[in-house]
């Protein structure tokens, strides 16, 4: 059993490390993704809002509006595309700033600015010479790239820096008074021909929106590790369970085997004694004798019965034998029975209302039943015993309880009363003999009724057990 924990906990462990390591592999490809978006989005944003720029110039009639011509020539490779499937060529492109034409601006639609080094010279020159004409708005470029970040699904706060050299700040669209944490930067975007006039964009809280986008992954995952780590503990629960019973069941074994041995032998010896000495004519000797045998044989029976509730706990497909029978001759006939052989004094009150109840059940299992809740409640009790009785009926149920002034049951082991083999530390009483079948053979009785079996006890103030039965078909 050992060997089956462990290799267990392997492959539980084996699970888990495999699905975290699988997570954070695919949190750090989601995080790249969400980093390139953003990066691709700011460019957008930045070609947005120079294309913008050079529209205002071109409209602008102002008599003190730039004239003249600011001209920039460049070539490229189409070869530079991943997705051209054409023969290489050169390309060249002439892209002018005229005040009474349209400028050229073609380039914007065909390549990214990025895509070639030539093609990255070229933007910075534009945008230096625009900028020269057409200061950029910080907080409008900032408006530009949350459109397009929006259309990505990206939702979270961000803003602009627009700086000089490494930590120099010309200008910002986050608010002074405002001082985020969590950022995720995107790549810095060079605007002047040595790069040391750049535009960075920042993401605040980056990890939701990467989290977010996982959701569906997230939860499948979690949801097999909670599932797995169930049935991790129910296993183990139930494999030290099961260890446990066998123990019990192996102690129960050799305890009846002691016990049915004892009554056979008394009663063999009180036969023999009988044939042997010839004490047939000695009356008082023979009734004691007679006595004896009864009373081991009467031990040896209520052995049997404990045996035989044991089977029928067992049994998945035990049927109950429902009848209808009346409820106050059957109690009569039990507070007689056990009055009779207890072996204390023994006083019953019976409470009925009405008195006359009938009820629909098993009749044998039902007068067991309760034939086992009054022998718990003289055997745990003192030499003085008042037990009481008390039933009331309502349209659909029958309550049926039993009190006792017994011992009483401590508070941590009333829930583990009616498991089965479990027997009760009994104090100072120590010549109380059971198996601990009595009370789970109750419960599995009055559940099959459709019923339920609740316990109220205090230490050395008695017990009272209560039975909840339907009381028609």
């Amino acid at each position: 059993m050992r060997l089956i924990l462990v290799f267990v906990t392997l492959s539980v462990l084996g699970t888990f490390l495999f699905q975290g390591y699988w997570l954070w592999n695919s949190y750090r490809i989601e995080k790249k993704h969400f980093q390139s978006r953003i990066n691709e989005t700011l460019q957008q944003a930045i070609n947005e809002d120079l294309t913008f720029r050079l529209e205002t110039l071109e409209k602008d009639t102002a008599h003190d509006a730039p004239h003249g011509q600011i001209e920039f020539t460049f070539s490229l490779d189409s070869t530079s595309h991943a997705s051209s499937r054409q023969k290489p060529r050169r390309v060249y492109n002439r892209t002018s700033l005229k005040v009474e034409t349209t400028a050229d601006s073609t380039v914007f639609g065909l390549y990214k600015p990025e895509n070639t080094p030539m093609m990255r010279m070229a933007f910075k020159g534009i945008w230096q010479a625009i900028n020269g004409l057409s200061p950029v708005d910080i907080q409008k470029l900032d408006s530009l790239w949350g459109t397009y970040l929006r259309q990505e699904g990206i939702r979270n706060p961000h803003f602009i820096d627009f700086t000089i050299g490494k930590d120099t700040l010309l200008a910002s669209s986050l608010p002074d008074n405002e001082n985020p944490a969590q950022l995720m930067p995107t790549q810095k975007i060079g605007v002047n021909a040595d790069d040391s006039i750049g535009i960075q964009g920042f993401i605040v809280s980056p990890d939701k929106t990467v989290f977010r986008e996982m959701g569906t992954l997230l939860f499948a995952s979690l949801l097999l590790l909670a599932i797995t780590t169930a049935c991790y503990t129910y296993l183990i629960r139930t494999i030290l369970r099961q260890k446990t019973i066998a123990q019990i069941k192996n102690d129960f074994v050799n305890n009846m085997t002691h016990e049915l041995k004892t009554p056979i032998t008394i009663t063999y010896s009180a036969i023999d004694a009988l044939q042997t000495f010839n004490f047939v004519e000695q009356k008082d000797t023979r009734e004691e004798y007679f006595t004896l045998c009864r009373q081991q044989l009467k031990h040896l029976s209520g052995l049997v019965e404990k045996i035989l509730s044991m089977a029928v706990d067992e049994r998945k497909n035990f049927r109950l034998q429902k009848e209808t029978f009346q409820l106050r001759p059957l109690m009569d006939s039990l507070i007689r029975q056990f009055t009779l052989k207890a072996n204390k004094e023994v006083r019953f009150h019976l409470d009925m209302q009405p008195e006359e109840i009938a009820i629909y059940a098993d009749k044998l299992h039902f007068t067991n039943m309760i034939s086992n809740l009054l022998d718990n409640a003289i055997k745990y009790s003192g030499t003085s015993v008042d037990i009481d009785i008390r039933a009331r009926e309502s349209e659909e149920w029958l309550q049926l309880s039993v009190t006792d002034n017994g011992i009483g049951i401590p508070q941590a082991q009333q829930s583990r009363v009616f498991e089965r083999f479990y027997r009760v530390s009994k104090g100072n009483i120590h010549d109380v003999k059971g198996f601990g079948l009595g009370l789970s053979y109750v419960k599995d009785i009055v559940e099959r009724h459709g019923g339920s079996i609740t316990l109220q006890s205090k230490e050395r103030q008695g017990s009272t057990f209560t039975l909840l039965i339907p009381i028609r078909k």
